[in-house]
């Protein structure tokens, strides 16, 4: 500061200096993560560049909760951002992570509901920078859960004390990882999710302001998850297009494959392709289903997000589509074909679709078939279920009442 009487200008604080840097460099490098949004080489429209900007708005909304305001190692916190909109969300998911340092020990407790599925791991979370590293993977049956749904785990870099349940603790390496919780609810009006807490049993003291390193540190990895994260799930999905995968599903296996260094649940078997319909078109989807504890289906933009499913019938479950002696018939188009298991592209053009089996002993692969929009009849079973307007709109409302309950909004 300059003291009071002094004629000479005042000397700059040398961190404020510092802090300008940081900031403008940050704003910079956020700036140009638009660069793949708006690449006039890529094939995509107005509305299509538009929502990728929203992407980035999102993913950084996404970052800011999980770095700067989710939790230290120590003091972490299991946080979720709604709407998720990255790597083919799941519509019917519910996604919380949380960020650990496995030197130190964890416990997991709470109750696991009644949803589908609910499934942990604790994984690395580096996609830029090889595979992704799965130390650890859980579902709700394996928690040793009370009759009334209570359980508790521990996660810990040293072996059980004498008289613990080894069932219960897990010894795993100790790194920097993260936490992952997927709940995957089939009846979104009623389904309860699962009540977690997570704490670290031996932290240090709360760092409750932030320091410039803090601060630092927090606004690289927010550039990552803001910038570079959604560019490589952006890639991901475009290579579908690149290698010809456009309405069929041709290239995926019938045999469940790992998907585990991708970040994948070895619970889920995944199968995915391009999407194209032009206006006067429709896709037909068909797939005979197998047993399993959940399975769904749904559609994405060119970011590879999932589309607007609050408002708009984008994706079906088991719970939720009409089966027909074991298979799932359903049509995906722009407009209403009065059938009851539409899936609307919500005006999108193009993009990614998703379908998962999980805890299922096969994988059976969809079958896709373009047709004209106005021969979709011609091509489905004559008592094929088919909804009013009037019963499309009550549809449409508990939907989105279901779907909000599940985030408290």
């Amino acid at each position: 500061m300059t003291p009071i009487g002094c004629n000479s200008e005042p000397v700059p604080d040398p961190t404020t200096a510092d802090l300008r840097r940081l900031w403008d460099g940050f704003c910079d490098d956020l700036k140009a993560g638009a660069d793949h949004v708006l690449d006039p080489d890529q094939p995509w429209d107005a509305t299509d560049r538009t929502e990728g900007l929203r992407h980035l708005l999102r993913s950084l909304a996404r970052g800011v909760s999980t770095t700067i305001e989710g939790g230290d190692h120590e003091h972490p916190e299991l946080a979720w951002v709604h709407p998720m909109k990255f790597g083919q969300d799941n519509p019917d998911g519910l996604y919380q992570a949380a960020r650990v340092d496995l030197s130190h020990t964890y416990r997991l407790s709470g109750n696991v509901g009644s949803v589908r599925y609910l499934g942990f791991t604790m994984m690395s979370f580096d996609f830029d920078g090889g595979p992704i590293e799965q130390l650890l993977n859980l579902n709700g049956d394996q928690l040793g859960a009370a009759a009334d749904g209570g359980f508790s785990v521990v996660f810990s870099p040293d072996p059980p004390p004498p008289g613990s349940d080894d069932d219960t603790w897990f010894q795993l390496p100790a790194h920097r990882s993260n936490l992952m919780v997927r709940q995957f609810f089939g009846d979104w009006e009623a389904e309860v999710p699962a009540d977690l807490h997570l704490e670290c049993i031996d932290p240090g003291p709360a760092v409750s302001r932030l320091d410039p390193d803090g601060l630092s540190s927090g606004l690289r990895q927010l550039l990552r998850l803001s910038v570079a994260v959604p560019a490589f799930w952006t890639g991901f999905g475009r290579r579908h297009l690149d290698r010809g995968e456009v309405n069929t599903f041709g290239h995926v296996s019938s045999t469940p494959e790992s998907t585990m260094s991708k970040g994948g649940s070895p619970d889920q078997s995944y199968g995915q392709c391009w999407w194209r319909v032009a206006e006067d078109e429709a896709l037909l989807y068909e797939v005979e289903v197998p047993e399993c504890s959940y399975w769904g289906v749904q559609l994405g933009d060119v970011w590879y997000q999932s589309l607007d499913w609050v408002n708009r019938q984008s994706s079906l479950n088991g719970q939720q589509a009409v089966i027909d002696d074991g298979v799932f018939r359903a049509v995906i188009s722009h407009r209403e074909p009065g059938i009851a298991n539409w899936l609307d592209t919500t005006g999108a053009s193009q993009g990614c679709i998703t379908y998962r089996w999980n805890q299922s002993a096969s994988a059976p692969v969809p079958s896709l078939r373009l047709v004209p929009f106005d021969d979709v009849a011609d091509h489905l079973p004559a008592d094929t279920a088919r909804l009013t307007p009037d019963e499309r709109a009550e549809s449409l409302r508990r939907r989105r009442r279901g779907a909000l309950r599940r985030f408290r909004r």
